[in-house]
């Protein structure tokens, strides 16, 4: 069956390409539908816990989405009339962004006084070029001393100051692009304006808007140096023009029918999603490598154009199927995972890796037949001889390279532990990215990184005027306050307090909560009829005052412990407040965090398996248990020797870090199954010893093997010098674990193979171990 399919394949290549162009145009016309969508909401389900917290918040206060202006006079004092000024203009500007719904700053904080009965509710900065010395000193007073300030929208030094301006967006975020655009020429105008200020522009939105950059980038530049560096080492080894532009052209019909599909199915195209293409290249690769490596070792025999391929299709078709396979259900695994875009690239590779398969074993025998070459033997280099000097290497060393092979072993694989998870959105980007260079000073100088908002409820209408509620939520606050990662913690306690100072006169002695509802309820009317338009209570404050929100912000400490943060802080609650206001905190920062550990799980549970099923499989396909067992050694070493070597190189790991195990599973069962498969051939078909089984193996497939790895492992490390740091982590980490998968076979496993089977042969003399 098998070589009937191949004599009819290799004698009908036109019909062959014919239909596959076909099937490649059809299936690639659903990139029609091409949708991108950069809202970090797609990682969440609406099923999940956290995300419907997050979005009950939003529903309840104003959204968290927002364009911050970082403002820093060079000579660092924001109290002076000119850069009270710009600060005051870029505020009333602020309001004119697209989607703008909201602007606070320094100088449009509402700040209260009192005179006799009347209390007035002023911005703190008005006029700013007509204010005197003293009123200035007057506000930098007020402003340095304001918990609701500091930290948020001022130093604590005086020397930088932030304008907020809050931004409602739809699903999909796809209002970032004119937003940043209009904050970026709106600071760009003012730094015209300002010579001696600097306007810089961060923000979740601009954030939003600097990973589609980010990912625009690097689809522009990076990933095609690397292709073509892949294809040079692909000339470089095979030696062949045309052998190159057969697997560009496998790999090209492999992604663009796979995304095609993708887009067919509706599948939105997302940052992770946007990791398909590199999995479906490696077995694209991979499987062409292995027939045209084949292909040409038998030409370099002597023998003939078709007699050849017929050769090369029959011993590589089922170690390419068993590899596309298991892959295949590795990917599908991914389907559990509670994000989608995990469930997408998923369902995506999916379709890459069995189209690849299907392109490999029909699409390129086809070319070859169709297009001219030439394969001279005694002309042209082959590099079986270097395995079989390899191999006979390792027939005599094999103790040597076990003993040291087991060592390296252990030691990588016992520093997994060394890793942690750690996902901090800024340092996705570099250095290079303005972003990034705004964002670090920002957290410098002024505010924090990390971000946590709580909801928390009161048990009833108006229940967030009662004093003990608000006591209760004030002495969390001073709990906050004096946490060691916290640069700001903020609530509607710290209103109430002013305004009952205020009314007292601006005793000090009244910076506390009333101990009257009545009282408190008429502070809070009082102060809401007085607020502006646009700048009432509705970030503090639900509409029926049933829950107020508190928000902590903490320095950039990293994702985990970000939530180690947030469980002692919902352990103070559990210990110090009564069950009606008990809460769970929130926003990106938690979200992340939690999503990252159960995707890391669903990644490796899926590898786990992905490679207990190939052993399944080549139980089956060898007819063994024992080199289906032994198959598990050089499946799972790789990639927790890889972790291990990262756990002390690097040693944080993230979302774009978490596939990567999944993502070069094809790669380390490609080189186990190729090798084992015809080791396996060579005792049963060839009747070889273990010895020549090893020698066969190793000119059979070796140069195949080297080939691919190489190959791969130069495309994935020219990834690893991305400037966006989820490709240039997943680039090094894919790099890293191609290469230990390669060592691992050959430094390891074919020792241990060896010393197996002559440890068997010396417990059973006089019989050939052929198994």
């Amino acid at each position: 069956m098998k070589d009937a399919w191949s004599r009819w394949v290799v004698a009908h290549p036109v019909w062959v390409l014919l239909v596959c162009t076909g099937l490649c145009l059809a299936m690639a016309a659903g990139m029609s539908h091409f949708h991108n969508n950069n809202d970090p909401r797609i990682f969440f389900t609406e099923e999940n816990p956290d995300f419907k917290r997050f979005v009950s918040l939003e529903d309840s206060f104003t959204a968290n989405e927002m364009v911050l202006f970082v403002v820093h006079p060079k000579n660092d004092r924001v109290f002076e009339p000119q850069a009270l000024a710009a600060i005051e203009a870029l505020t009333d500007d602020a309001w004119t962004l697209p989607h703008s719904t909201r602007v606070d700053s320094l100088t449009n904080f509402q700040h209260t006084e009192v005179e006799g009965d009347d209390l007035f509710v002023a911005p703190l900065v008005e006029n700013a070029l007509s204010m005197s010395a003293d009123e200035i000193d007057q506000a930098r007073d007020i402003a340095l001393n304001e918990p609701a300030l500091v930290g948020r929208l001022v130093s604590d030094k005086g020397h930088v100051a932030g304008v907020v301006a809050t931004v409602t967006m739809s699903e999909g975020n796809t209002e970032a692009p004119e937003i940043t655009a209009a904050a970026r020429e709106m600071a760009r105008a003012y730094a015209e304006q300002y010579p001696d200020i600097d306007f810089m522009v961060t923000g979740t939105v601009v954030f939003s808007q600097a990973s589609a950059e980010a990912t625009e980038q690097s689809m522009a530049t990076t990933l095609p140096l690397a292709f073509v560096v892949m294809l040079l080492c692909l000339w470089l080894i095979l030696r062949s023009f045309m052998f190159v532009a057969v697997t560009v052209v496998v790999i090209a019909f492999s992604i663009a029918s796979a995304m095609g599909i993708a887009m067919w199915l509706g599948i939105e195209f997302s940052p992770i999603v946007g990791m398909a293409p590199a999995m479906i290249l490696t077995l694209a690769v991979a499987d062409s490598v292995h027939i045209l490596a084949s292909y040409r070792h038998e030409r370099l025999l002597g023998i003939a154009k078709t007699p050849a391929l017929m050769e090369s299709l029959r011993i590589n078709l089922q170690p390419i199927w068993l590899t596309s396979l298991t892959t295949a259900i590795g990917f599908a695994i991914l389907n559990f995972s509670e994000s989608q875009p995990f469930r997408a690239l998923g369902n995506v590779v999916l379709i890459g890796v069995l189209l690849a398969f299907v392109f490999s074993v029909l699409l390129l025998p086809a070319l070859v037949m169709l297009l001219p070459h030439r394969i001279e033997p005694g002309r042209q280099r082959d590099y079986a001889p270097w395995m079989s000097a390899l191999a006979a290497h390792l027939n005599r060393h094999y103790k040597r390279w076990l003993a040291g092979m087991s060592v390296v072993v252990v030691l990588l694989t016992a520093s997994v532990g060394l890793n942690r998870t750690n996902d901090v959105f800024n340092e996705y980007f570099d250095e290079t990215f303005e972003v990034r260079r705004v964002n670090d000073f920002a957290m410098a100088e002024m505010t924090g990184m990390h971000r946590i908002d709580y909801a928390v409820p009161s048990g009833e209408s108006g229940g967030t005027m009662e004093p003990a509620y608000l006591q209760h939520l004030d002495a969390l606050m001073t709990w906050l306050e004096q946490q060691d990662e916290v640069v700001y913690a903020t609530s509607y306690t710290n209103v109430i307090k002013r305004l009952n100072r205020d009314l007292h006169g601006g005793d000090p002695a009244y910076y506390r909560i009333p101990d009257s509802r009545e009282l408190i309820s008429q502070y809070t009317l009082l102060y809401e009829l007085s607020l502006p338009q646009g700048l009432g209570l509705e970030d503090q404050l639900d509409i029926d005052k049933r829950q107020a929100r508190a928000i902590v912000v903490l320095k950039n400490i990293g994702s985990k412990p970000v939530l180690d943060f947030n469980d002692r802080v919902e352990q103070w609650m559990q210990d110090n407040w009564p069950a009606t206001m008990q809460t769970r905190g929130t926003g990106m920062d938690i979200l992340f965090g939690r999503v990252t550990m159960r995707n890391i799980e669903s990644m490796l549970g899926g590898a786990l398996i992905a490679l207990v099923s190939v052993s399944v499989l080549l139980i089956l396909a060898l007819r063994s248990v024992r080199y289906g067992l032994l198959s598990l050694i050089p499946n799972l070493l790789p990639a927790a020797m890889a972790f291990g070597l990262w756990g002390l190189i690097n040693g944080e790991i993230g979302l774009a870090v978490s596939v990567v195990a999944c993502m070069t599973l094809g790669i380390v069962v490609d080189d186990t199954v190729h090798f084992l498969s015809k080791y396996v051939r060579a005792k049963r078909e060839l009747g070889l010893n273990t010895e020549k089984a090893v020698d066969y193996a190793f000119r059979t497939v070796g140069v195949a093997l080297v080939a691919t790895s190489v190959v791969l492992v130069a495309n994935f490390a020219i990834i690893g010098t991305s400037h966006f740091y989820p490709n240039a982590s997943m680039g090094l980490l894919s790099a890293i674990t191609i290469a230990m998968a390669l060592f691992v076979d050959f430094f390891f496993f074919v020792p241990l193979l060896i010393a197996l089977d002559r440890a068997r042969r010396s417990s059973q003399p006089g019989k050939a171990v052929i198994t």
